[in-house]
């Protein structure tokens, strides 16, 4: 066989293997960060995605295919008690990198004011950064910062906020543990009720 025959099998078995592996099914995933209460309300984040895993085949070694993301945003909701209502208020950013974790978001307040914080990944130095938000629950609206988008833990505004945080488990009023806010305060709410887009 010579080497354009090879170069073309090469590509034909690739093309087969992608083929295959749109047949994967599509994944929808929800993770949640804590719950922060509020006048009465309860904010918190979702980090949702849509993906498909990346098939795998063996060409002298095994070798798996990159997972494909068709969709990975964060949400801002809040939830009424009250009225067992759920509504998505914000979007903090359009895209969301893949290196972002929710799960262990930083909230206070400031009056009418939600500030946020959660894990953004690392800069080159191997410091970690976070995304940084300021919610004005009175204007419905997130507030200008002046912030580009993730900071180091140095950055002044950052610390001004969050210089003596605590863990969520001591000393933060209004933090609600992720276990509490899936199994019993969110418990009797349907996929619906999220309002998320399900295509892509």
């Amino acid at each position: 066989m010579n080497s354009v025959a090879k170069f073309l099998m090469f590509f034909l078995i690739i093309g087969s293997l992608y083929s295959c592996n749109s047949q994967r099914p599509v994944n929808y995933s929800k993770t949640h960060s804590y719950g922060f209460e509020h006048n009465d309300d309860i904010y918190f984040l979702l980090d949702y995605q849509i993906w498909k895993r990346g098939g795998r085949f063996w060409f002298i070694m095994p070798i798996q295919l990159p997972t494909r993301i068709y969709l990975k945003k964060v949400y801002l909701y809040r939830y009424e008690p009250d009225l067992n209502q759920l509504e998505i208020v914000g979007v903090p950013r359009e895209e969301a990198m893949r290196s972002i974790n929710v799960v262990r978001t930083k909230f206070t307040k400031d009056n009418s004011k939600i500030i946020f914080a959660y894990h953004a990944g690392y800069d080159e130095d191997i410091n970690p950064l976070v995304d940084f938000f300021i919610w004005d629950t009175q204007t419905g609206r997130f507030t200008d910062t002046g912030v580009e988008n993730p900071v180091r833990y140095d950055h002044p505004l950052y610390e001004k906020y969050f210089s003596d945080y605590k863990s969520p488990t001591r000393d933060n009023p209004g933090i609600i543990g992720i276990s509490t806010l899936n199994n019993e305060i969110l418990k009797g709410l349907t996929g619906e009720d999220y309002d998320l887009p399900e295509e892509w």
